[in-house]
């Protein structure tokens, strides 16, 4: 058995087992723990050759999250978990692995949570109650790891201990969290602004346009078409005049080609094999190597290259294909099958590099099997350098693949999903996922990614709209679809579908400060922007079970339709709770049928800032706003850190509001526009508080 040490510091412990080499370093002032053993943190570790397995008990009411980017239920029990990251196509419900890998799980046991976080980026395997009834087992395929043990109580404070090690999320523009449009792919130039003209004239604020790999020249990174983009710098410009942001796809495949000057410059920075020889694949480009992220001296080179693209002023960038996938044997069976009566079943891990590749780590040589789930974190941290190089403040990177550590520099999406209803419900389950595991910045390829090659793709107009609907407040919003696939953005729909998808992308824009502030405080501590209900309720085991709804920041719940009706049963949770739309308050710990087609409510006790300048505030309680103003609620006045400008004052109240004085001096008459609303048009620079008549916000 290897030497066994526990490190402790403010309620993270840190369990080494032997002698790791871990894919990465995270910091941990520590000291030799004196009070804690393994068995004190409920574990047991049993060695297996060279394989290390953690066990911990599963009580029957214990509750298992996170895990990252998994197409089950939210609540793991009962199932094993591959962490593997691979390209998983058109993947499906209970498909496992899938391009993310996450290796943190959280435990809530009589509502109190720990957190169990491994440190390695090779095949782990979670199984959580499925071998045996009553046990999580982890198993390590080493001989040496370090993990995690993380105090709460709270899933929240999980979460913010565990960024603490980590790393905080980076803070992405406000433009990154508009409506993007994107296709596999838009080509020529003139089409691109042609099509972003028509968006606008119809009245869609189009944040950003992605190009898909057909902008290159024979698919080499940081080229153009010469014939489909022949003055990139032209469109760049006229998109900008428009208020619209460039991104463009770069993959991790070099073209070998003597005439190439990223390939000659990135000599002795490439993947090799055992041999020492480099290693040669097949990506779109053709025969292609793959930079070495894992060495210092690859990331320095790679920052120049993606700072130089950056210099012409392209916004952001998005790695695709990162898990790091190689098409070599894929090929290579097709080719052998081709010729005979069979069909190729398409297995997802030949894409994935040979077991013979090895990378070089902090000096060290390491097998890619060891390291595997890490490489999309090491591209994406030389991606955020290479932004940081070329003086951006605003940095913007979306990446397909990622390992724990990811949200320090990049958004992530949930891939090459298929448009169906099950999907639908699917999504929501990954991003949710994803959030809970420490990656707030989430999204989904609205629409579905798949385009006609499977039969249960579902092209309606009704699901489209719902795709845009469930996806309203996600982090990442953006429609993106296959080269057969249809026309997502809007502007092709008629009227009344088109009328329906702009209603939902104008009523995002008018939440986004609500949005962006929970991207700053996301930031700041290490939350999710999005969050399941039982995030907020985790001592309420029936919240476990709710997966088709989710909390946005702590005081909104949104409860999207993602079936073909028109309504539906809404669970709200302990607590009041107000109807957005017609101004009822309702009691919690209820169901209630749905009285709009976006069903919104906001929790008592909640500030909600608005685009316009306007706020709504219902009840006592504290927020900040994404311009770092604190704004507090008592019972019956508002006060504010510093001076704001507040075009539209909605107070929510089960009491009548006469009208409110601002600052001791102006009085401003309310008008009530539904039930428990009252509205005051204020339209001007606020110095200290709000006073109101008439009523308190504290609620009876």
């Amino acid at each position: 058995m290897q030497t066994i040490k526990i490190y402790e510091n403010k309620g993270v412990y840190k369990v080494v087992i032997g002698e790791p080499f871990p894919p990465i370093e995270f910091p941990l002032e520590q000291k030799i723990s004196s009070n804690k053993s393994l068995s004190e943190l409920g574990l047991t570790i049993v060695q297996q050759g060279n394989k290390v397995i953690v066990e911990k008990s599963l009580d029957l009411k214990e509750h298992i999250i996170g895990l990252g980017e998994k197409a089950f239920e939210l609540d793991r029990k009962r199932k094993r978990y591959v962490m593997y990251n691979v390209d998983a196509g058109a993947y499906k419900k209970y498909q496992d692995p899938l391009y993310v890998s996450i290796p943190l799980f959280i435990s809530v046991k009589d509502g109190v949570a720990t957190g169990y976080f491994f440190n390695s980026a090779s095949k782990v395997i979670f199984d959580v109650g499925l071998e045996e009834y009553d046990k999580v087992i982890v198993t390590i395929p080493e001989d040496s790891v370090e993990f995690y043990v993380i105090e709460g109580p709270r899933i929240e404070d999980v979460l913010e201990k565990y960024t603490e090690l980590t790393g905080k999320p980076f803070l992405p523009p406000m433009w990154a969290f508009g409506y993007m449009i994107s296709r596999y792919s838009y080509y020529p130039q003139d089409k691109v602004v042609e099509l972003v003209d028509i968006m606008q004239k119809e009245g869609f604020r189009v944040a950003g346009v992605f190009l898909d790999i057909h902008y290159m020249d024979s698919y080499k990174l940081f080229t153009w078409h010469p014939y489909r983009f022949p003055e990139p710098k032209k469109l760049i410009d006229e998109l900008h005049k428009r208020n619209v942001k460039l991104i463009t796809i770069v993959d991790h495949g070099i073209r070998v080609d003597q005439n190439y000057s990223p390939f000659l410059s990135g000599m002795g920075k490439f993947c090799e094999i055992e041999s020492g020889e480099l290693f040669v694949g097949k990506m779109w480009p053709g025969t292609t190597v793959y930079p070495d992220f894992f060495r210092e001296d690859t990331r320095e080179w790679w920052a120049g290259l993606i700072s130089e693209w950056l210099s012409q002023g392209v916004d952001g960038i998005w790695l695709d294909m990162n898990e790091p996938t190689d098409f070599s044997r894929a090929i290579e069976i097709r080719d052998v099958l081709s010729s005979l009566p069979v069909q190729f079943r398409d297995d997802r891990l030949v894409t994935t590099f040979p077991d013979n590749v090895v990378h070089y780590l902090r000096g060290k040589r390491v097998k890619h099997e060891k390291v595997r789930n890490a490489y999309p974190l090491y591209e994406a941290m030389a991606t955020f350098k290479g932004f940081r190089t070329s003086h951006r403040n605003e940095i913007f990177i979306l990446s397909r693949a990622g390992y724990a550590g990811i949200q320090r520099y990049a958004f992530i999406w949930t891939g090459d999903n298929t448009p169906s209803w099950d999907d639908l419900k699917l999504q929501l389950q990954l991003v949710l996922g994803l959030s809970i595991s420490g990656v707030p910045f989430v999204g989904c390829d609205i629409g579905g990614f798949q385009g006609r090659n499977f039969a249960e793709i579902d092209n309606s107009m009704d699901l489209l709209v719902k795709y845009y609907a469930l996806a309203l407040f996600f982090p990442f919003y953006r429609s993106h679809k296959a080269t057969d696939g249809i026309d997502t953005e809007p502007v092709f729909l008629p009227d009344y579908y088109k009328e329906k998808v702009k209603e939902i992308v104008e009523l995002r824009y008018k939440f986004l400060p609500y949005i962006y502030s929970l991207a700053l405080e996301a930031s700041e501590k290490g939350h999710p922007v999005i969050r399941p209900l039982f995030y907020e309720f985790q001592d309420d085991d029936d919240m476990y079970r709710i997966e088709d709804e989710y909390m946005v920041g702590k005081y909104l719940l949104y409860a999207p339709i993602v079936s073909k009706e028109e309504s539906r049963l809404v669970t709200l949770p302990r607590g009041k709770w107000y109807n957005y739309w017609n101004g009822e308050i309702i009691n919690g710990k209820s169901v209630v049928k749905s009285t709009h087609e976006l069903p919104i409510y906001l929790r008592e006790g909640s500030i909600i800032p608005l685009e316009g300048d306007e706020l709504i505030v219902y009840g006592e309680t504290s927020f900040k706003r994404y311009d770092n103003a604190e704004i507090t609620s008592s019972s019956n006045e508002i006060k504010f850190s510093r001076e704001i400008y507040v075009s539209k004052l909605t107070i929510t109240s089960e009491k009548p509001v006469s009208k409110i004085i601002v600052d001791d001096s102006k009085e401003i008459q309310v008008e009530k526009t539904m039930q428990n609303t009252y509205v005051a048009k204020i339209n001007q620079k606020i110095r200290g508080k709000i006073n109101l008549e008439g009523s308190v916000l504290k609620q009876s």
